[in-house]
């Protein structure tokens, strides 16, 4: 070659230029561009990248084409290529590439599904090949292979499944990262329903066995099963829409919440429900053990049938309570109006007075009818003669003492007391003539022991 240039460096230069060229012929192959290796990765997961318009794609077409000769040719003769002896290849003559040149020819390639690479056995994932590609020392236990072509039918029979299972707008559309991204997503659909059916207290939910008895079948398979044998999509895509999706819409809205809120209602109230009529709770129930309770509208069912069922629970504890405050009411106006409460001190006065209004408090803030109903009980047969027993203990001082206070009377109220000696049923008024005499000794009996009796 002679320079035209006059400049000696120039001319120095334009004469390695020319021996470069001259030793390696096939150079121009890069069409003088240059890359880094950040950029490996983009161009092996162009999926992810967004380089699908990229000039920068079809500018390694041929130099792409020269690679995948290469591993071609030792595919054929049995020899393994390894992303060693590529670099080696592509480095001497003629070629004279650069390393990371060389590794993003190879990454085009991975991304354009020609070639795989696999480490130890295991077939790399497109996001994993530019760690390996960077890494020279795994270069040596990098094999590249011509990726296997499979039937363009099954592998968009595969994609659709994929995007119809998984709800998904894309799926991948190299096919062993189709494969790869199908197997990962079979799996943790299959985790997925274990955990809901092995955690759940739901009774329908076993029904999850059906669909994941057939993910047990799908998993677990290589990836190349899932493009050339895959045959479980119409039956799973079928429990999938006609089991799993209602029961994991039903666990993961407000269906649940109106079935949960139900359980409560008759787990708070299981004494309230024997003051009810038989069979109140009875739609409930059924409901709530119907195998079908997710699909429908069978939970807007149990929600009125709930809210029907706590209205009847709230109107007999209502009632109840109304019926004992008054009791207890009159009670407190019996007490404030006697003579007993007037000669009392006054700190027993308001002791007494407080107390009944905590009593009725309480029966106002008891939510179980029976505990209602044993607080008014108690209050009769109990509390009643106590608050006046504190009030005539209590007596206030009347300026007499030369004489003795008179004991103190303990009162009883008098259904605490039986007639004994009488049994069965009053038929005739003999039958009542006999209670009565057997009552009035038991009351006279009571006052000869120095006790008060409270009507």
């Amino acid at each position: 070659m002679t320079s035209a240039s006059q400049d000696a460096i120039a001319r120095v230069t334009d004469g390695f230029q020319d021996l470069v060229s001259r030793t390696y012929t096939q150079l121009s192959l890069l069409r003088g561009s240059t890359y880094s290796e950040q950029q490996i990765g983009m161009f092996a997961n162009p999926d992810q990248s967004g380089m699908f318009d990229d000039p920068s794609l079809s500018m390694l077409a041929t130099p792409g084409d020269e690679v995948f000769s290469f591993v071609l040719q030792r595919d054929r003769l049995g020899e393994q290529a390894t992303v060693k002896t590529i670099v080696n290849a592509f480095q001497a003559k003629p070629y004279g590439w650069d390393l990371a040149s060389i590794e993003v020819v190879i990454a085009w390639l991975v991304g354009t599904s020609k070639l795989t690479i696999t480490v130890d056995g295991n077939a790399l994932k497109r996001t994993e090949v530019a760690t390996v590609l960077r890494n020279t020392q795994k270069h040596s236990h990098a094999v590249v292979a011509p990726q296997k072509v499979f039937d363009e039918r099954k592998v968009a029979t595969f994609r659709k499944f994929c995007s119809d299972f998984f709800d998904e707008a894309t799926a991948p559309k190299d096919p062993l990262e189709l494969a790869r991204h199908g197997s990962d997503k079979l799996r943790g659909k299959l985790d997925e329903l274990k955990a809901q059916m092995n955690g759940s207290k739901y009774p329908f939910v076993e029904q999850l066995t059906a669909p994941i008895a057939l993910l047990e079948q799908a998993v677990g398979k290589p990836d190349e099963w899932y493009l050339t044998e895959f045959g479980l999509g119409d039956e799973l895509l079928d429990a999938k829409e006609s089991v799993a999706d209602p029961i994991q819409s039903f666990l993961s809205g407000g269906q649940r919440v109106i079935y949960d809120d139900a359980v409560t209602l008759l787990t708070a109230n299981t004494n309230n429900l024997g003051y009810l009529p038989t069979g109140s709770d009875a739609d409930v129930k059924r409901l709530l053990g119907d195998s079908n309770a997710f699909r429908g509208n069978r939970m807007t069912q149990l929600k009125q049938a709930a809210e029907a069922l706590s209205k009847q629970i709230g109107e007999a504890l209502a009632t109840n309570r109304a019926t004992v405050i008054q009791a207890i009411e009159g009670r407190k106006a019996e007490v404030l109006g006697s003579a007993y409460y007037a000669n009392a001190t006054e700190d027993a006065q308001q002791r007494v007075a407080r107390e009944l209004d905590q009593i009725i408090a309480r029966v106002e803030r008891e939510t179980q009818i029976a505990l209602v109903r044993e607080v008014g009980n108690s209050f009769e047969e109990t509390t009643y003669p106590e608050l006046l027993d504190q009030l005539v203990s209590s007596t206030r001082p009347t300026g007499d003492e030369g004489h003795a206070p008179a004991p103190v009377k303990q009162t009883v109220s008098v259904k605490t007391i039986t007639a004994s000696g009488v049994h069965g049923v009053l038929e005739t008024t003999e039958d009542v003539d006999r209670y009565l005499d057997a009552l009035r000794s038991a009351l006279l009996s009571t006052l000869n022991d120095g006790k008060r009796i409270a009507l």
